[in-house]
């Protein structure tokens, strides 16, 4: 199974800490604290993946977190980078020796 790392931009808002992806418009997650808004962070980004695969939208390849841009409005807590499991078929591979 193919792993990506998304970069994702913690926000305080009212009542917690708001996630968004850059790469992904509409994915978003939200935590009480910035503990659970990076956990939950995780959670968002599969599900939205996964539908997105289940429509057949094309899911972008994760930008660099170092380039992007700080953007106006947004009260930035931190940046991470979030695992995603990318959706696809499994596939089999038996190997002799």
């Amino acid at each position: 199974m193919t792993v990506r790392y998304y970069p994702a931009v913690i926000e305080r808002a009212d009542g917690g800490f708001g996630v968004f992806f850059p790469d992904l418009p509409g994915c978003t997650s939200f935590g009480a604290t910035l503990q659970d808004a990076a956990r939950n962070a995780e959670e968002g980004l599969q599900g939205h993946l996964n539908v997105s695969a289940e429509h057949g939208d094309t899911i972008p390849e994760p930008s660099d977190l170092d380039l992007i841009p700080i953007q106006d409005g947004v009260d930035e807590a931190a940046r991470i980078l979030v695992r995603a499991e990318m959706p696809g078929r499994a596939v089999q591979v038996n190997v002799d020796l």
